[in-house]
């Protein structure tokens, strides 16, 4: 652990360095530097072993990945660029035990987000999660509890809280700028591939520990594409949802400026037109009820039609959000615009989004907090990443316990909530043009969950709650006592 005098010192550290994360790096001590190791450096993980070198009196000293070859390759690739080596460690329990080990970074896969930050508080370090917040709702309040014992700094990975314009356009909108707040939608429309079917026994990469890769989850593998596919499997992802989602979600649940759970969840959705065995939904409509304004979500996958290479839009946003008010609607995601009920511009919404993304900014806000030892200096704590996250994991259940019903009965079924018939006549028709048989097709009419924001909850529904928490495997089990 990180002793006493070096916390005191690190929070010590100069205002320059504090406060103007763009200023040239200062010289220091070698105790001076805050020393970060990034876990998981295949993908999102890389941008951060790129990043976080460029904040002053922030040293990465090390990587840490379970593929020989992904490690290998990064940490050259570090070395040609930084001008000095890594260290290098192949398992995360490895990085917690070392005590020259101040921070570290977590760019897993969603099922490790839980237990690697738990561990990490619990080895005294100070930990930065990817989103999703975690890979369920009961693990993340133990994330919070392991902060909260071990005094421990921890930022969740969804950036957008960092953006200075948005934290002051959505303080206007809680004042009224656009009006009472009629409905606020999440629009996430892409377009992915099909993952296909292993014609042969999926076997991992000889390169990677797969038992460590597993961790909390099963070792069984479904998947060719052995490094991103696990996204669309329940034992480590969570969806369309859950992985893009969160940060959707979350400009939502800032909009309505709703601090706790909804009162309920409904949703409907299924995966189509691929020929594959991916198990989560690449269709997914969804409303969350809030005392304020309804939130509406809508995912699809698939092009425009059949054989097309483009992807949906909806006002002319790919990705965003809409808040529609009594005066005035706002469509945005990094940035947006204001528009008034004729659609003409009233105003733009833009300011500093910084680099990768936006993560640099949410880079330096997690050093500032690391530095000041105040998780009130936090853009996004475990709760805001939990209760943005928790949108996706109610989404998930809601669909999870549904039942499979005829695709041409949608629309009759979700009459009575003119949000959502709005919304399922819009997939109906976009999946008729991907050349899905509404006649014959099904969907997964999930069910309409009451919850009770206090104690996180759904009242009375025991296969509901079930899946608040999952099944670990052991060793790599998140402990009921943090």
């Amino acid at each position: 652990m990180v002793s006493v005098n070096r916390r005191q010192f690190l929070a010590a550290a100069s205002a320059a360095a504090v406060t103007s994360m763009t200023s040239n790096a200062r010289s220091a001590e070698a105790n001076d530097e805050l020393r970060v190791v990034v876990i998981g450096v295949n993908s999102i993980g890389n941008t951060h072993l790129n990043g976080f070198p460029k904040i002053p009196g922030v040293k990465v000293v090390g990587a840490c990945d379970v593929d020989s070859a992904v490690l290998g390759k990064r940490t050259e690739e570090f070395d040609k660029k930084f001008g000095y080596g890594l260290k290098k460690y192949d398992d995360l329990r490895r990085v917690y035990d070392d005590p020259d080990v101040d921070a570290v970074v977590l760019g897993v896969p969603n099922h490790w987000h839980g237990l690697g930050t738990v561990w990490g508080c619990q080895a005294g370090k100070d930990v930065y999660t990817e989103k999703p917040c975690s890979h369920n709702i009961w693990e993340a309040g133990q994330m919070e509890k392991a902060a909260a014992k071990y005094d421990r700094i921890v930022q969740i990975g969804i950036q957008r809280r960092s953006f200075k314009h948005l934290q002051d356009f959505f303080q206007e909108v809680h004042q009224g700028a656009l009006g009472k707040l009629k409905s606020v939608k999440g629009i996430y429309l892409t377009r992915r591939e099909s993952i296909g079917r292993p014609t042969t026994a999926p076997q991992p990469p000889s390169t990677v520990n797969h038992d460590l890769w597993c961790g909390p989850g099963s070792t069984k593998l479904q998947r060719a594409k052995y490094h991103y596919d696990w996204h669309w499997f329940w034992d480590y992802g969570n969806a369309e949802l859950g992985n893009n989602g969160p940060h959707i979600l979350d400009l939502c649940r800032w909009a309505v400026g709703a601090e706790e759970f909804p009162t309920s969840v409904s949703s409907v959705g299924g995966r189509y037109a691929w020929d594959d065995n991916g198990q989560t939904p690449n269709t997914h409509l969804l409303r969350y009820e809030y005392a304020k304004a309804p939130i509406t979500f809508e995912i699809r996958d698939l092009p425009t039609a059949t054989g097309k290479r483009d992807t949906c839009k909806y006002k002319g946003l790919s990705y965003g959000i809409v808040i529609e008010g009594e005066e005035a609607t706002y469509l945005g995601f990094d940035t947006g615009k204001v528009v008034d009920p004729d659609g003409k511009t009233i105003r733009e919404i833009k300011g500093d989004t910084g680099s990768d993304g936006g993560r640099q900014l949410h880079r330096e806000n997690f050093v500032k907090a690391v530095r000041s030892r105040k998780t009130s200096d936090l853009n996004c704590p475990v709760r805001a990443g939990h209760l943005s996250t928790a949108l996706c994991h109610l989404g998930n259940i809601s669909h999870l316990t549904g039942e499979s019903l005829p695709l041409a009965s949608l629309e009759e079924r979700v009459q009575d909530q003119p949000l959502m018939t709005d919304a399922a006549t819009r997939m109906t028709e976009h999946l008729a043009a991907n050349g899905v048989d509404l006649d014959s097709a099904a969907v997964q009419m999930g069910r309409t969950l009451a919850i009770d924001p206090k104690t996180e909850k759904f009242p009375n529904d025991e296969a509901a709650n079930r899946l608040l928490r999952r099944e670990y495997r052991a060793p790599y089990v998140v402990p009921e006592q943090v």
